[in-house]
């Protein structure tokens, strides 16, 4: 029996139930990833309320347009070439050639929609459009954002092939909106990316490896809490994962300002004009 067919009709409606993150969290990354801009572009942090809310447009473009679900992940553990190497092509139109193109947009885009993303608000820069640029970059941000959310990279997205299906909510949403007040993320310098598509690539497949940690935490937690979904449970979620989820969050932040930056150096280093008073 072929149950692709079923599968994408559930992903569909995950995604479209879910809000990657949370919104919570989206608006944490996208707020938090000016604390690590530069000098060079310091002005930027004018950013911050376009960038904050705005995190979560990207998922509510899912109920208007059917082509934005796909964005927000890679089931790239679908990939023969990922479980045989740790990688897949990484070129769009060559791994279209390679594994055609039905399967490249199936297992999802995310990384080439970040790239993508990015060389928009490059061109945002260049053409001096601030006010569009601003918006790019939230939306940048949750696509980034999703790649640092590891069950968004992988097929058992909702632990739908172990047992325990609902994590995907579980975690990303409910145990993280209960403990977001309190998370803390630590600045760090941030430096231009030498091959954007690389580093995007780089990130997902190192994050991909912690989808075996987070359903362990899952299991354990639900075992602890006597099988059921109760205050237990969430406590010894957030105890096994909460080091791992601060460091996705960080990074996320992290590599959003990262990104940005870059984007403003490729654009030539344009004057950036001041805040309105």
């Amino acid at each position: 029996m072929n149950y692709t067919p079923i599968r994408y009709v559930l992903l569909v409606a995950l995604l479209f139930g879910l809000c990657s993150w949370g919104e919570k969290a989206h608006r944490k990354i996208n707020s938090a990833s000016v604390e690590f801009f530069p000098h060079d572009i310091k002005r930027l942090k004018a950013w911050l309320p376009v960038l904050a809310d705005h995190a979560s447009d990207a998922d509510r473009r899912k109920h208007d347009d059917k082509n934005e679900f796909v964005k927000h992940f890679i089931d790239i553990d679908n990939y023969e070439d990922f479980v045989q190497n740790q990688r897949i092509e990484e070129n769009f139109e060559a791994a279209c050639s390679k594994y055609g193109k039905a399967k490249v947009i199936k297992e999802g885009t995310l990384p080439w929609v970040t790239d993508s993303t990015y060389k928009a608000l490059v061109a945002n820069f260049k053409s001096g459009n601030w006010d569009k640029a601003a918006l790019t970059a939230a939306y940048l941000g949750h696509y980034v954002g999703d790649g640092f959310m590891p069950l968004h990279i992988t097929a058992n997205y909702d632990g739908q092939l172990t047992s325990q299906k609902g994590i995907h909510r579980r975690y990303e949403e409910t145990m993280i909106d209960q403990h977001i007040e309190g998370i803390r993320l630590k600045v760090s310098r941030i430096r231009k990316i030498k091959e954007v598509p690389t580093f995007i690539f780089k990130y997902l497949y190192s994050n991909n490896s912690y989808v075996g940690l987070l359903l362990q935490a899952d299991s354990r937690a639900y075992e602890q809490s006597s099988n059921k979904y109760d205050e237990v449970y969430y406590n010894s979620l957030w105890s096994k994962t909460d080091l791992l989820t601060t460091r996705l969050l960080e990074e996320s932040a992290k590599n959003l300002a990262s990104l940005i930056y870059t984007a403003w150096l490729e654009a030539g280093r344009p004057e950036i004009p001041r805040k309105k008073s």
